[in-house]
């Protein structure tokens, strides 16, 4: 009760206070952030039935995206990995054909551009690494999908996904926008400092403190060229398994298995607990993961130690780029 009491005193009501009095936003203009809303754009797209993220993601996806330059948007990738359709919204109701570009699992950003030619001003990439402690940001989702808010920087610590994915130093932000995905973070320059990626019940790390995560656009700019030009980065790609997993009291529990997957051609079940990967321990996903992708890159086989029902069984594991396992539209 303490730490909640104190949680709400530091960052819920000095928020609600940026919101009514905007404090350091008091030189934030109506039209200032009405330049900014010309940028983000609403991003819709359909999923085929056998995709193999539409029974976790859905075969309807929306969310939002900003314009980088003259041609593209970027987004949040879930939104438009396996599409078959994507389209793009405008704030004056009409909504555009759009195409898959790139995408990048490694950080989760995808990029699209409209089949129709747009004349939308771009807004910049800022440096997400000079975002400082409990500095105010805005998180601007599309005008036509609702309201933008005034939110905090939080925290900055490892974020560790079931679905194969880490990220180091994502941006933690409180009070929570419910429409974040695909949503840019911008500082008051309208600079594009992190894309919204999820709904974290702890922005602030061990207290109830509901917010969001983002991405920091810093991730992006090693990649952007390869994105655009090839659709994937052209190094470091990180060998995929297909599974999902948890972590508790020191173990690694495999919860799913994607069909088709190299670990399901390798035989690994559900249940299985990994103990170690080309012989080196593991005691949660932070360590799995990193041991995994130091391994080498998507192609290498490594052998993983599973322990299933009392026995202990190495088995070899192909892995691949998961952009190579997922369904892939013509227009891509």
């Amino acid at each position: 009760m303490i730490c909640m009491i104190m949680f709400i005193a530091r960052y819920i009501f000095p928020v609600l206070i940026l919101l009514c009095a905007n404090n350091s936003y008091a030189d934030l203009t109506k039209e200032k952030i009405g330049r900014f809303y010309e940028s983000i754009v609403s991003v819709r797209s359909i999923v085929p039935a056998e995709a193999r993220t539409a029974a976790s993601l859905g075969v309807e996806r929306e969310g939002n995206g900003v314009a980088i330059d003259e041609k593209h948007i970027l987004t949040i990738g879930y939104i438009v990995i396996e599409a078959k359709s994507i389209e793009i919204g405008l704030s004056d109701g009409r909504w555009l054909p759009a195409k898959l570009v790139g995408y990048d699992h490694t950080t989760g950003f995808g990029i699209i551009k409209s089949v129709v030619p747009l004349k939308m001003p771009p807004l910049q990439l800022g440096n997400s690494d000079n975002i400082k402690p409990e500095q105010d940001l805005l998180i601007l989702p599309s005008s036509n999908r609702g309201a933008g808010s005034i939110v905090r920087s939080v925290s900055r610590r490892p974020f560790t996904g079931w679905w194969e994915y880490f990220v180091e130093n994502p941006i933690y932000t409180t009070p929570p926008n419910g429409l974040w995905a695909g949503a840019p973070i911008l500082n008051k320059n309208g600079e594009i400092l992190g894309i919204g990626s999820l709904f974290v019940s702890e922005s602030v790390p061990g207290i109830s403190s509901p917010g969001n995560m983002s991405v920091p656009i810093n991730l992006l700019k090693p990649i952007l060229e390869d994105l655009i030009s090839s659709g994937r980065r052209q190094s470091k790609v990180q060998p995929y398994l297909g599974i999902s997993s948890d972590d508790s009291n020191d173990q690694v529990i495999v919860t799913r298995v994607s069909d088709a997957g190299p670990a399901f051609q390798a035989g690994i079940k559900p249940q299985d607990v990994i103990m170690a990967i080309n012989g080196s321990q593991v005691s949660n996903l932070k360590s799995f993961y990193q041991k995994l992708w130091k391994s080498g890159e998507a192609g290498i086989t490594i052998e993983l130690s599973v322990l299933r029902r009392g026995t202990i069984m190495n088995l070899k594991v192909k892995t691949v780029d998961r952009l190579d396992y997922f369904f892939k539209p013509q227009s891509f």
